[in-house]
């Protein structure tokens, strides 16, 4: 059986985005598959696979696979691409907030461009801000918790090797039990900016850019220095910036989420 589905963007994560509200693709998100679509160089290839299904009281239900088949809560950049995806299925209105389900609790979402999108995440929990949790002399990590568990490094030079060294290194640490956490190595910028780096469980790799790791740095940053102001601009890998701030509904991210193409699956 084909599947229909459309590739995504969201400010450098790119996701096969596929219509399950009818449930007929539902036998298809088994590990293997997922993992093959998302193969890149063999198949379509993506940062993970993300399914739109109903959800009764809301306008839809977010569900979200990493590249290697597993499920995860939530996946920030996803949730502003499916809210895009929504749009494209005349499922909510561009300039109109609605709510919507993942499996890290209910969030809203809005359109906000046609190739833009801003969602309210569910509450952060910040665990810690700062701590040597014995990787290496000078490496101090904060964590949080954005619907998926982020650890922080700052630093003052995002190429000096320390990235590709530590964070796989970090992602499995004790620290942080054993389903193990997503890294963020950033550097604050002298006008309170960010630029950021990501290291994604799931994909055990480097990623263009993660939305959640944008809101968990936003939040240890704003907490840890002076001059990081709410809204923040973050300058993720693939050189597109994505905006975390805060207001009365809570805290939220905003930026790119683009159609790259539409296809179906080979039978």
């Amino acid at each position: 059986m084909s599947i229909k589905f459309l590739k995504m963007s969201g400010a450098g994560n790119d996701f096969i985005m596929i219509d399950n509200r009818d449930g007929i693709y539902s036998n298809h998100f088994n590990k293997e598959e997922i993992t093959s679509l998302c193969r890149r160089g063999l198949s379509v290839g993506a940062d993970g696979l993300i399914e739109i299904r109903k959800d009764p009281g809301l306008a839809f239900a977010m569900k979200y696979y990493n590249s290697d088949g597993s499920s995860a809560e939530m996946c920030g950049n996803g949730a502003r691409c499916i809210c895009r995806y929504a749009l494209e299925l005349g499922i909510v209105k561009p300039g109109v907030e609605f709510s919507f389900s993942s499996d890290a609790g209910r969030h809203l979402g809005m359109v906000t461009g046609n190739n833009e999108a801003r969602i309210w995440i569910t509450d952060p929990v910040l665990h810690f801000l700062r701590k040597d949790i014995g990787i290496e002399s000078g490496v101090q990590v904060g964590f949080a918790d954005t619907g998926v568990p982020h650890a922080v490094v700052f630093t003052n030079d995002l190429e000096d090797g320390s990235f590709e060294t530590f964070a796989s290194l970090i992602r499995s640490h004790g620290e942080f039990g054993p389903d193990g956490v997503n890294v963020n190595w950033v550097k604050v910028q002298e006008d309170g900016s960010m630029i950021m780096r990501t290291f994604e469980r799931g994909v055990e790799g480097e990623t263009l850019a993660c939305g959640t790791g944008a809101v968990a740095s936003a939040l240890i940053a704003s907490e840890r220095f002076d001059s990081v102001a709410l809204p923040v601009r973050i300058t993720v890998r693939s050189g597109l910036d994505l905006t975390v701030g805060r207001d009365s509904t809570g805290w939220w991210l905003q930026g790119e989420a683009r159609v790259i193409y539409r296809a179906e699956t080979a039978s």
